[in-house]
């Protein structure tokens, strides 16, 4: 014969109340939005010094100074320990160093007094050119070494 059951127990509500916090298999299913992370083994440090070698600089004596024709060199005036300096450390972006073109600085030149000892820093314009600011001083437009994204010019 068979077993008989009895009903189950009535409900105590006829509706159940509305939960107020969602099920834990509910915010298991929310997602944060997607943010890209950088690649930390890809990342490089800001360029904070340009070496001597790197932009082709060299010394030159300001006594005999003729630039070339042309516009493939750029030239800061400077005392020759601070030149010294420069190729032992590098161009300093922080320290905003002043590039001429060629007819600017031979301007520049002629109003120093010539028993200033001074030297000229030639580098080539086209491997500072991603770091340099154009500015206008005097006679034409000269050109400020700062710190910027090279990537972004």
């Amino acid at each position: 014969m068979g077993v008989r059951r009895s009903r189950p127990p009535a409900l105590p509500f006829d509706t159940l109340p509305e939960r107020s916090s969602p099920s834990p298999q509910v915010r298991r299913v929310k997602k944060t939005p997607d943010i890209p992370q950088p690649d930390l083994l890809d990342w490089q440090p800001p360029v904070t010094h340009l070496t001597a070698e790197d932009v082709g600089a060299i010394m030159l004596d300001a006594v005999a100074f003729r630039p070339p024709a042309g516009e493939t060199f750029l030239y800061a005036l400077m005392d020759f320990a601070q030149g010294q300096a420069i190729f032992k450390d590098g161009l300093s972006l922080a320290d905003r160093l002043v590039f001429l073109e060629g007819p600017q600085a031979v301007l520049a030149l002629a109003d120093i007094p010539p028993e200033q000892e001074i030297g000229i820093l030639r580098v080539r314009r086209r491997l500072i050119h991603s770091w340099l600011e154009v500015a206008h001083e005097g006679n034409g437009p000269c050109y400020v070494l700062v710190v910027k994204d090279p990537s972004r010019s």
